[in-house]
């Protein structure tokens, strides 16, 4: 057992590897800047005046929400949810390795492991209460603030947005795809606020 763990230490060391000290580095910076920055957003997200604005705004989308908007809505919020993405984020890096276009299919793991490590760090550490069960449409049990369904509408969506422009011609097609791609990322995160599970500063942070 020590011996093992010995090893794994001099490999976390290792100048000549990237998976060595570079890591290291780069995950001990990475943890630091995560928690400094939490620890600025939490004081932004409790303070009084974003509260006041965070708590009328949801009540004001909860006066007009209506049962078919909460339909719809539904199903476009499911667009960012765990199966959803899992389903289109598997299929996509099969079409990627298919293609042998590997620093796409690099960078799609990156964006993929970044954002939910990200996210999921941000709620532990800032354990945002969500809105009152009154006003959620349905019960959500993780953290409030970020809202993970916008943070990985906007990472996955928007590297799927960039590829497609990548590899179309047209400045016309590629404005298209830009919009439709732009409109979907925001949908998701207004559904998040239309149906009560966030709040204003959880989907814009």
């Amino acid at each position: 057992m020590i011996p093992r763990l010995l090893l794994f230490l001099r490999k976390r060391f290792d100048k000549d590897a990237f998976t060595g000290l570079p890591l290291t580095i780069f995950s001990a910076v990475f943890l630091i800047f995560l928690g400094t920055f939490a620890g600025i957003t939490d004081a932004i997200v409790n303070s009084l005046a974003i509260v006041k604005l965070d708590d009328n705004f949801e009540r004001f989308l909860y006066v007009l929400r209506t049962p078919l908007g909460a339909n719809i809505f539904y199903v476009i919020t499911n667009f960012a949810g765990q199966t959803t993405i899992i389903i289109l984020g598997v299929a996509t890096a099969i079409y990627l390795l298919f293609r042998k276009e590997f620093l796409y299919l690099y960078t799609l793991m990156l964006i993929f492991a970044g954002t939910e490590s990200s996210v999921y760090l941000i709620k532990i550490m800032i354990n945002r209460p969500r809105p009152i069960a009154d006003i959620a449409y349905y019960i959500e049990s993780s953290g409030s603030f970020p809202s993970g369904h916008s943070a990985i509408a906007m990472a996955f969506f928007g590297f799927i947005t960039y590829y497609i422009v990548r590899h179309i011609t047209g400045k016309n097609n590629r404005t298209i795809v830009v919009t439709l791609g732009s409109i979907l990322i925001f949908l998701i995160g207004f559904s998040r606020l239309y149906l009560g599970v966030h709040f204003l500063s959880d989907v814009l942070g």
